[in-house]
């Protein structure tokens, strides 16, 4: 410390005992920079002896700056203030070198929908309301193709639990398959149309089979299998692959449509969950049984219970920005599952199939060749079996989503 009158020691005592008035007007700085980022890292974790704080201090201990010239002729306030200057740019350099690197913006064309907060705290269930792309098939340049949660969305059912799926529509496409023991399947069998499987990412249920689906129509790549019905609940796929759910209109160019399949009512209509409907003029509850083919995971029919509407259910649901959302739920009602497609976003939704051996969300995940090398399922409670139902086709109608 050559140079150093011993005057200014004190100076420099008295400055390091008022530090913690110094540091006081740094807390805005440190808020802004370090407290959000530090919240879930222990004292002892965040200032260990390797930190870049502590060892800055130390040095600070036992050097003067030296790009800081204190003469012994200079003015004791003036030296203050210089070294007040100093620390202050020093203190906030080393906060902003501890940040955490930002994130990486989220795709704005597919942007990951928004958390749904959780109804039930306790008993807590992993991931809930949170979407994610993990363990789901990704795009070739390997961006999501897709988003899942998981979500309990009654208030007088805790056990009620509903998956869904989100489908990015710009990047896929989706077809309807007629199942192969439809009475109207004959009319296709001719279609000399074929899909490429190489692209595959997902196939789903699809609606109730025509014998109980009350005269629910059907198009298939352009050709009315069944009659379409005005004012039924209509998942309909356009031929520039845009998709829709809407209550069926014959003011729709059929021209313009390559699939579609009805079911009953809308069950979420202008963003809210469709609580009633008109039955023969009158005012009715919209909760959709199968007349007595509703059952339990035993197999027994549901329509001798109180809760007779607390079943295995899917549903599609349209949002804004035109991204199909697929929903499987268990033990649930149909207000129920229709809540759930609200809370994710969805403006309109249509029943789909039920029962625990008809509801079906398989994932595929392919190979650079395009070979099919793993397979997932959205709901851990679907049916193991399942899983390649529809290899050779299927008895029962479906839906595949292909990468465009």
């Amino acid at each position: 410390m050559s140079g150093l009158n011993t005057a200014s020691i004190p100076v420099l005592l008295v400055f390091f005992i008022s530090f913690p008035l110094h540091a006081a007007d740094l807390q805005p700085s440190l808020q802004k920079h370090a407290r959000i980022e530090a919240q879930h890292v222990s004292f002892d974790e965040q200032y260990s002896q390797d930190s870049p704080v502590l060892g800055w201090l130390e040095g600070l201990l036992t050097r003067i700056p030296t790009d800081v010239h204190i003469e012994a002729s200079r003015d004791e306030t003036r030296t203050d203030a210089i070294q007040d200057k100093y620390l202050r740019q020093e203190f906030e350099a080393t906060v902003v070198r501890q940040e955490k690197p930002t994130a990486e913006p989220e795709d704005p064309v597919f942007p990951k929908p928004a958390l749904i907060p959780p109804l039930y705290t306790s008993p807590a269930l992993d991931g809930e309301g949170s979407w994610t792309e993990e363990n789901l098939p990704l795009s070739e340049d390997g961006k999501p193709l897709m988003f899942k949660t998981v979500y309990r969305p009654s208030e007088e059912f805790p056990n009620a639990v509903v998956y869904m799926t989100v489908f990015d529509m710009n990047r896929l496409k989706i077809r309807f398959f007629l199942g192969q023991s439809e009475p109207g399947v004959y009319q296709v069998s001719h279609s000399a149309e074929h899909e490429d499987l190489s692209k595959i990412v997902a196939i789903t249920n699809a609606m109730w089979m025509q014998q109980h689906a009350k005269g629910a129509g059907a198009v298939f790549r352009g050709q009315v299998v069944y009659p379409m019905v005005p004012g039924m609940a209509t998942l309909v796929v356009y031929r520039d692959d845009s998709v829709d759910v809407v209550e069926w209109s014959d003011d729709i160019p059929l021209h313009l449509v390559k699939d579609a399949r009805q079911l009953r009512h809308l069950i979420v209509k202008d963003g809210t969950v469709v609580e009633q409907i008109l039955k023969n003029g009158k005012l009715g509850d919209s909760e959709i049984g199968l007349g007595g083919f509703l059952v339990d995971d035993s197999g027994r029919s549901t329509m001798s219970n109180k809760f007779w509407f607390l079943a295995n259910r899917t549903a599609f649901g349209i949002r804004e920005d035109g991204n199909l959302i697929f929903a499987m739920g268990h033990h649930v009602g149909t207000k129920d599952l229709a809540k759930a497609l609200v809370l994710a976003g969805c403006k309109r939704a249509v029943h789909g199939d039920a029962n625990i051996h008809n509801i079906v969300c398989n994932f595929y995940f392919r190979d650079e060749r395009d070979k099919i090398v793993k397979r997932e399922k959205l709901s851990p409670e679907q049916l193991k079996y399942t899983m390649s139902r529809y290899d050779q086709g299927y008895s029962k109608d479906f839906f595949a989503f292909y990468e465009k």
